[in-house]
């Protein structure tokens, strides 16, 4: 949770009552005619648009224009554009006139288009901030094209001492001199400009961008609630062959709407229903409540509704950044700490490590009496096992999801020792009572230790940590220990799919990528 002070929210309420906000519109005519061919052809393409072959030839394309939109690259950047990606739409095109041959000249001319303008080394956004900005915050929408934009700034003196940051990294700032913004305001959120952080706001935009952001006061009485006046100012083409003043109206009167140029959202409803599908396991495997969290990295994990998670929160301050908490309490821009080295659960292993050359013996022990007791519940069913616990003492058995937890592998050991005593009993173990209990007690000492020790772990990397780099970035990297060579990486959570689904435990905390596939099924 995100705390502010009174004499911040005061500066922030300064720079509200006078910003000034200009926007700054550029036309570039490839650029344009490029943009203009791809949404008319992605119309024209209708419900084939969903087709496979049309899949891998345009979200290339459409990533190409957001990027472009959303950064100040020039438009032969690789980040933008791999020379692969233009031989790899070239060889699938050749195809066209086999498959559809009524769009095979419009996919042509886009194409051409496309791979003129990535043979060009100019930006007229990356000029126009070389000539007239230094000392700056640089906001930008998406956080992939920082590292990108830091190595080209790296090479402009003049532009060396510019900050680049994204929108979140702004809450915990004071007011800067001035914020420039690239791209539609409306890819933003509202704060940005309704409660800024700096009396000189710039936007930088390309002209042919539908940008229909309205203002909404968030402070009573702020400049009388009205609407801030927002100067628009055009800036011809850069290029060699100059637009025609008198045609510029000619040239853009069609325009985009800024939404539809930015990458669509990660459908994680139907991400969960596919994983729920095609998760074909045994058929004793368990299964539990699950959430499905979307991660920096079109990274995406399930994890165990009903259990607690170990998170960063970066708006906390000292020792409250690492704690455990519900995993149906955690929040948008908090870090999920997973084990990348194998994935599922990271305290086990640690575990394991603390309990030397006896973790394999205590390990059988414990799956050996739950296997006995899942045993006795498929044999006789649920409502008879918990008749013969309650009568051999059990106090909980009355309830049958104490019945579930107990056989469950998240659990070491029931809590009460009559529980524990009428289970060990009802599966023929009551000679070897010592022995289990010894075994649950150590793995259970061994847990709390591995969670003490990730707790520590999780709090010196932060200590080490640029807090800013860890923002942009949006994960880190670190090692458990040298017992158990696991790594785990910490990171920050940009979806959440509020629905439960029912998933195998086998595959919790296991991260995922979603590679096009997946995000297009």
């Amino acid at each position: 949770m995100t705390y502010i002070s009174l004499l911040d929210v005061n500066e922030i309420y300064s720079c509200s009552s006078g910003v000034k906000i200009i926007q700054h519109q550029f036309e570039h005519r490839e650029f344009w005619n490029f943009c203009l061919l791809l949404t008319n052809f992605e119309k024209s393409l209708g419900e084939n648009a969903a087709d496979d072959y049309w899949q891998k030839f345009l979200p290339p394309l459409k990533q190409y224009r957001f990027k472009l939109c959303a950064a100040p690259l020039p438009f032969n950047h690789p980040t933008a554009c791999q020379p692969e990606t233009i031989q790899s739409l070239e060889k699938h095109l050749k195809k066209c006139r086999y498959i559809y041959p009524d769009f095979t000249s419009a996919a042509d001319n886009l194409f051409k288009s496309f791979a003129l303008l990535s043979q060009s080394n100019s930006n007229p956004l990356l000029d126009f901030l070389v000539g007239h900005y230094s000392n700056i915050v640089l906001l930008l929408q998406n956080l992939r094209l920082i590292p990108p934009m830091e190595d080209i700034l790296a090479t402009i003196p003049e532009l060396g001492k510019i900050e680049i940051l994204i929108p979140s990294q702004l809450r915990g700032k004071n007011c800067v001199k001035k914020l420039v913004v690239i791209g539609a305001m409306r890819w933003f959120p509202d704060y940005i400009f309704t409660a800024p952080h700096s009396q000189e706001i710039d936007i930088i935009q390309y002209k042919f961008l539908n940008d229909r952001w309205q203002y909404k006061s968030i402070f009573l009485n702020s400049i009388n609630n009205k609407n801030i006046p927002i100067i628009v100012k055009f800036h011809a083409s850069t290029l060699e062959e100059k637009i025609d003043s008198t045609n510029i109206n000619e040239v853009f009167t069609e325009s985009i709407d800024s939404d539809e140029v930015l990458p669509l959202p990660i459908n994680l409803s139907q991400i969960a229903k596919r994983f729920t599908r095609s998760s074909l396991v045994a058929s004793e495997e368990e299964y539990v409540e699950a959430r499905l969290f979307l991660l920096e990295g079109e990274t995406a994990v399930f994890l165990d509704a009903n259990v607690q998670q170990h998170i960063i929160d970066l708006q906390e301050h000292g020792e409250d950044q690492v704690k455990k908490i519900d995993v149906t309490d955690i929040e948008l821009d908090m870090f999920i700490i997973l084990r990348t080295s194998g994935g599922g659960d990271y305290i086990i292993p640690l575990a394991n490590s603390f309990l030397g050359a006896k973790a394999q013996y205590f390990r059988e022990l414990q799956e050996f009496w739950k296997i006995s007791l899942k045993r006795k519940v498929r044999l006789s069913g649920l409502n008879d096992v918990s008749w013969k616990l309650i009568n051999l003492g059990s106090k909980l058995a009355n309830k049958k999801h104490n019945i579930r937890n107990w056989m469950s592998y998240r659990s070491i050991r029931p809590d009460d020792d009559k529980d524990f005593n009428a289970i060990l009993n009802l599966v023929g173990l009551s000679d070897r009572l010592t022995e289990f209990y010894e075994a649950a007690s150590l793995i259970d000492n061994a847990h709390r230790k591995a969670g003490y020790h990730i707790r520590k772990l999780l709090l010196d990397e932060i200590r080490k940590s640029n807090f800013i780099k860890l923002e942009q970035q949006g994960k880190i990297h670190f090692q458990i220990s040298e017992a158990t060579s696991g790594s785990m990486t910490a990171f920050r959570v940009v979806g959440i799919h509020t629905e439960i689904t029912r998933f195998p435990y086998s595959k919790i905390a296991h991260p995922f990528q979603l590679n096009s596939e997946i995000i297009n099924a």
